[in-house]
């Protein structure tokens, strides 16, 4: 299965674990907002993600009484496992502006705006976008390099996504492309930061480890000699970190996390004093300082919400 496969599907699965009923509602808007036709005359949506397309089909007979159209073109298997292509429909203009309407579009609303009167809590943002990536986007494996996109038959489509995106603290570089309107990140850590503010937190963690191995192999240390030589810095840094992973243990989220970014919470917890090039040695295997830092970064970000 490829890294983009498996990404996704592991988004529907978290998808599935949606417990308000308003992210459920933003995650289906954003997935046909990604569709490659999304207009009030016809709805159409191609993925090689069967169970986001069975998922879609189940969500859109639940909540609106809509039965699509599901076709599986292919199913075949090869080196990156069974691989399905699928395309739903909704092919009457009755149904396509019955769900225009439910999504909050009046007449005169250009069919490319984002409806935000959508969304009613902080999950709703992620959901949508959430939905979006897993039918427009595609991603890069790590071991290959750092690649992150969506793609629009509308520049004014991208355009509202790329705002929305912005205004989250996300902002994406956008270029053309075959007569299509692209929205991408080429850097490791926005591309982490986009996978982490959607759920896809497995996969943030695979690129940042990738990244971790290639510093390992090359020898590189890319943190600066005099990063924390003030040692004032050094303490609320590491008292930043302690609260952090304190947080992430009252709440249960420890429990929820990739095995190695919970090695570095107990292990800065257990070393308060610790030096970063001192808790990289304690791994096992041990990894660099510049990934233990890494490591701690994410683990403030993920407690500062817990």
């Amino acid at each position: 299965m490829s890294f983009a496969h498996e990404t996704k599907t592991a988004l529907v699965d978290t998808a599935l674990q949606i417990k308000h009923q308003c992210c459920r509602r933003a995650f289906l808007y954003g997935a046909l907002y990604g569709a490659g036709t999304f207009s009030r005359q016809r709805i159409k949506l191609v993925t090689t993600c069967e169970p986001f397309a069975e998922l879609l089909v189940r969500w859109l007979d639940e909540q609106d009484h809509i039965r699509a159209n599901l076709y599986i073109t292919e199913r075949k298997t090869g080196a990156e496992g069974e691989r399905s292509g699928c395309k739903i429909t909704i092919p009457q203009k009755r149904e396509a502006e019955k769900l225009f309407g439910s999504f909050g579009y009046a007449p005169d609303i250009a069919e490319t705006e984002i409806m935000s009167g959508m969304f009613h809590c902080q999950g709703c943002e992620p959901s949508f976008v959430r939905g979006a990536f897993i039918s427009a986007g595609t991603i890069t494996d790590p071991e290959k390099g750092y690649h992150l996109e969506m793609s629009f038959a509308m520049v004014a489509a991208a355009e509202s996504l790329s705002g929305l995106l912005t205004d989250a603290g996300l902002e994406p570089k956008m270029m053309s492309r075959r007569g299509e309107s692209v929205l991408y990140y080429k850097d490791s850590e926005s591309i982490e930061n986009f996978l982490a503010y959607i759920g896809a937190n497995t996969a943030a963690f695979t690129i940042m480890n990738k990244k971790i191995e290639r510093e390992l192999r090359s020898g590189a240390n890319r943190i600066a000699n005099g990063e924390m030589a003030n040692i004032g810095k050094t303490v609320a840094a590491a008292a930043d970190q302690i609260n952090a992973i304190n947080n992430l243990i009252r709440s249960g989220e420890i429990e929820r996390i990739p095995e190695e970014l919970k090695q570095t919470a107990y292990l800065r917890l257990e070393n308060e004093d610790a030096t970063l090039a001192a808790l990289a040695e304690m791994h096992t295997p041990p990894i660099t300082k510049s990934g233990v830092n890494h490591r701690l970064k994410k683990l403030v970000e993920l407690g500062s919400g817990a």
